[in-house]
């Protein structure tokens, strides 16, 4: 029982940990910032666009032609991962070895592309590739 107790709470903390690390924005948040570009030039967009500001990272230079502007980001995220002690230490009264943060998770860049469709250098809809989008 001790064991189980000591364990939900090293989980509870590493997903309160995780919450802090991750992107607050969420996916409806980053929708409405990327469709208000709608309407726009593909030069204005790219003066205005800041993918910072909705969580993802610009891996590539924007790539245009006639009927496209496409970026290429990333979105990094830090999954956590509860480290469990020996039981037998725990139940001898060793005191349990404090590990950082940093290796109780693991980082992910996850990539997607944002494609406006273009129509004579004019944004008339985004959509996006990859499921991390």
């Amino acid at each position: 029982m001790k064991f189980t107790l000591i364990l939900g709470c090293c989980t509870a903390f590493s997903l309160l940990n995780a919450c802090t690390t991750t992107s607050t924005t969420t996916a409806m948040q980053r929708d409405t910032y990327l469709q208000q570009f709608i309407g726009q030039s593909s030069q204005s967009i790219q003066a205005n666009l800041d993918l910072s500001s909705i969580g993802y990272q610009q891996v590539l230079s924007p790539t245009v032609d006639t009927q496209t502007l496409t970026y290429t980001v990333i979105r990094p995220i830090s999954i956590p991962m509860p480290m469990a002690q020996n039981p037998a230490d725990i139940d001898s009264g060793a005191v349990p070895i404090q590990i950082t943060p940093r290796a109780q998770s693991y980082d992910v860049n996850l990539q997607c592309k944002i494609v406006y469709r273009l129509e004579q250098n004019i944004a008339k809809s985004v959509h996006y590739t990859g499921r991390t989008c």
